[in-house]
């Protein structure tokens, strides 16, 4: 699904890294948590809302999580080879 996040904030204090996998989770207006994963190969789309900062807005193409990442407060992922795009404020 391709949509738009209005990105507020950093959730988890940042980039968190696993030994697969490295995750942003970020929440976005008016109330919901969006996380974008990469890898160390390959964390080009955590590295463009790094780089640009928040808020800003960003468009994706995203899917709904995990049963268990729901629990954790995700509403979506941000695979890491899908399309993000960090918007012009």
């Amino acid at each position: 699904m391709r949509t738009q996040f209005r990105l507020m904030e950093f959730d988890e204090g940042g980039v968190q890294e696993t030994p697969k996998s490295l995750r942003l989770v970020c929440c976005f207006a008016p109330n919901g948590k969006v996380a974008i994963w990469g890898s160390k190969r390959n964390h080009v789309n955590i590295d463009a809302v790094k780089n640009r900062g928040l808020p800003c807005t960003i468009e994706c193409d995203c899917i709904e999580p995990q049963d268990w990442a729901k629990d954790m407060g995700h509403d979506f992922w941000v695979p890491e080879g899908n399309s993000l795009r960090v918007m012009a404020d």
